[in-house]
């Protein structure tokens, strides 16, 4: 990971330099004020021949600052090795600490105020709209990779028109097929069909594992029951953006899907279980499917199982659009060193090489085309893209806060029989409704 970006530095250099100039003495704020035009064009003169003789100097001069990354234990290694070649590059110190992302989200918004918290953060999309609304991140450049990062992600990240995150991968949930219970061949494509494939199947707990029963509701894992009979989370217009005074969680295309887990689950093809329990009755050979996404890559590769990754089935003959979801990098408003940081993400963040080692980290699917090109003959990393593709982007607005229990909390009491579907969807669709009027 030795890259040297000489042009880019001299750059860095001369932005530091003006930083330096802004924070002088009053001699030079009274030249400013008064107008010195001829010193001024003259310093430009001087720094750009300077920089100019920089170029063909073997050693890059070196820039003062420091800064503090905070980063979750997958990722943290890859932003150590990246911040020893940007010290290596620059002189700048940078400092990563490992934060559980579980409190990335709330501590940043604490910190960074109080003058303690980090230059950059790593986080999910979602955080997008709470966090730039809060004045808590700053938006960012991409740099010279622009055009290598794909749309989705770069929207997922946008929010006011303004671009607030570096994505380092998408995601979206598949269904995993335990091959060695049902062979590739047999592989249903219709939810109506899975019933069938299991009753063959013997010493099953369950026939489809799906997070988002059991003990905690999960609408994440379950909107593409809703979806593809036509349901929505709140009414959308590409030039408008999202209309959160339009509420889908009890359109009839969202009713209808909730008639679809009441069936299963009533007809024992889809068990009401949370997280863990779904990944262990399939890692067990109790479950042949299992919906999760490509965050649990690794943990099948270990399991030693045979296994392929497919679309979700079709319900009702109607293609399902699961979130798509994205994770990336901010930069916190907060920073003192923010020319630095920004230099950090566009300069090694959003290439393709650094890219690739938070893939390899943490493998989900990449950000960027380059790194899908890369990874062009691997069906899973395919079939989990190919999924996203029919996917939705999950909603980044703080409104969306209004949401996840208010579904959650209806689809795991339907999920356990508690509740009918119509007023599963009407219940939940009231709460968000409600919230959203005294949030004012």
């Amino acid at each position: 990971m030795r890259t040297k970006h000489w042009l880019r530095l001299v750059g860095l250099t001369l932005a530091l330099a003006l930083v330096v100039a802004a924070c002088g003495g009053d001699d030079a704020t009274d030249d400013t004020e008064a107008g010195d035009t001829t010193t001024t064009e003259a310093a430009e003169e001087t720094t750009t021949t300077e920089a100019a003789e920089e170029t063909t100097t073997t050693e890059a001069p070196e820039a003062t600052g420091s800064l503090l990354i905070w980063a979750d234990a997958n990722q943290a290694p890859v932003f150590e090795a990246v911040g020893a070649d940007f010290t290596e590059a620059t002189g700048v110190e940078v400092e990563v600490q490992v934060v559980d992302r579980g409190d990335i989200r709330e501590q940043v918004q604490v910190a960074g105020p109080a003058g303690e918290g980090p230059d950059i953060f790593v986080g999910a999309f979602d955080w997008t709209g709470e966090l730039a609304a809060n004045g808590v991140i700053a938006p960012v450049d991409l740099g010279a990779n622009a055009d290598d990062f794909f749309q989705v992600a770069v929207d997922g990240f946008s929010f006011g028109g303004e671009l607030y995150g570096v994505p380092v991968s998408t995601e979206a949930i598949a269904m995993i097929v335990n091959n060695d219970l049902v062979p590739v061949e047999d592989t249903p494509t219709a939810i109506e069909d899975l019933a069938g494939v299991c009753e063959g199947i013997e010493g099953l707990e369950t026939c489809l594992a799906v997070q988002g029963g059991g003990d905690a509701g999960d609408l994440y894992h379950m909107i593409w029951f809703l979806t593809a009979p036509g349901g929505y989370i709140f009414g959308f217009d590409e030039e408008a953006g999202y209309d959160t005074t339009d509420v889908g969680l009890d359109s009839p295309g969202a009713i209808e899907g909730a008639e679809v887990i009441d069936q299963l689950t009533r007809d024992g093809v889809m068990a009401s279980i949370n997280g863990d329990t779904a990944q262990n009755l399939f890692l067990e050979g109790q479950a042949p499917f299992w919906v999760t996404g490509p965050w649990n890559v690794s943990t099948l590769n270990d399991s030693g199982i045979n296994y392929s990754v497919v679309k979700l089935p079709t319900i009702g003959g109607e293609t399902p659009a699961p979130f798509v979801g994205s994770n990336g990098v901010f930069l916190s408003a907060f920073s003192e060193n923010a020319v630095i940081a920004q230099t950090f993400l566009s300069d090694y963040i959003a290439t393709t090489e650094v890219q690739r080692a938070i893939y390899d980290a943490d493998p989900r699917n990449p950000a960027t085309q380059s790194v899908l090109d890369q990874l062009a003959d691997d069906p899973v990393v395919a079939a989990f893209t190919l999924s996203g593709a029919d996917g939705i982007p999950m909603p980044n607005i703080p409104e969306m806060n209004s949401v996840w229990a208010a579904g959650g909390d209806n689809i795991l009491a339907l999920r356990n029989g508690q509740i009918d579907p119509e007023l599963a969807m009407t219940s939940a669709a009231d709460t968000v409704r409600t919230l959203l009027a005294e949030a004012g």
